[in-house]
């Protein structure tokens, strides 16, 4: 059973700012939510038969993800390929809030998420990072966007 339903949502971190694809193929930033950046700032969840889901760019229909093999601090982008994520529930169950996880397991002996970047840079970047499920500043809040 899917954590989250199909459809378009808002990926907030607790600080207000949103997942934010400037551009088809750049780096994933945190932004404040802005009026001519909604669909930059909407993402369709597509759940997999696995558990997993997809994370698509509403405008640039690209995906949520990262080159090459999953790494600590790997920057993650848009790309016309899609990437697998793992949502784990980080709150109360009736709120769609989670830690974005590398599925499979342990990369090198750690556990990889979606969080922010340690570079000390503006806008904030979106990086794989190792998780810690004791940080609640490191889960997302999914905001379901209706019709």
């Amino acid at each position: 059973m899917a954590l989250v339903p199909n459809g378009i949502f808002g990926i907030r971190k607790p600080n207000e700012q949103l997942l934010t694809l400037p551009g088809a193929k750049e780096p994933l930033v945190l932004i404040p939510p802005a009026d001519g950046e909604v669909e930059a700032q909407s993402w369709e969840v597509e759940g997999l038969e696995n558990g997993n889901v997809l994370l698509r760019n509403q405008r640039h229909r690209t995906f949520a993800g990262y080159e090459g093999y999953p790494q600590e601090n790997t920057e993650v982008v848009g790309s016309s390929e899609p990437r697998e994520w793992q949502l784990r529930p980080a709150g109360h169950p009736d709120v769609f809030k989670f830690y974005v996880v590398v599925p499979g397991g342990p990369v090198d002996g750690t556990e990889l998420a979606l969080d922010i970047s340690v570079l000390d840079i503006f806008p904030t970047r979106i990086a794989l990072r190792p998780l810690d499920v004791r940080d609640q500043e490191q889960s997302w809040d999914f905001l379901i966007h209706l019709p």
